[in-house]
């Protein structure tokens, strides 16, 4: 039996795309549900991360925080780039 293996570009390369695609998705989302409003419950987002707080040392201040706004469109932004990086 052969084996078969396949090289896909590195891991840095796959960080790039999905987060391509979901800046892209999110946009068209956004356009799309100001052409055609019937589609605005596809582009509500919801919040997910850790949100912003800072620790004052009184010799550094610190703020840390993460959140991504997720909708169907950006879902779909980062299916969209994952298959581009499987074709690759």
């Amino acid at each position: 039996m052969k084996n078969i293996s396949r090289d896909y570009p590195g891991w840095q390369l796959l960080v790039l795309l999905l987060v391509l695609g979901g800046i892209i998705g999110s946009y068209l989302g956004q356009v799309l549900t100001k052409l055609w409003p019937v589609l605005g419950m596809l582009g509500k987002a919801q919040s997910i991360g850790v949100p912003r707080f800072t620790i004052d040392l009184n010799v550094f201040t610190f703020t840390f925080g993460f959140m991504m706004h997720i909708s169907f469109f950006t879902l779909l932004g980062f299916i969209l780039a994952y298959l581009i990086y499987r074709r690759m």
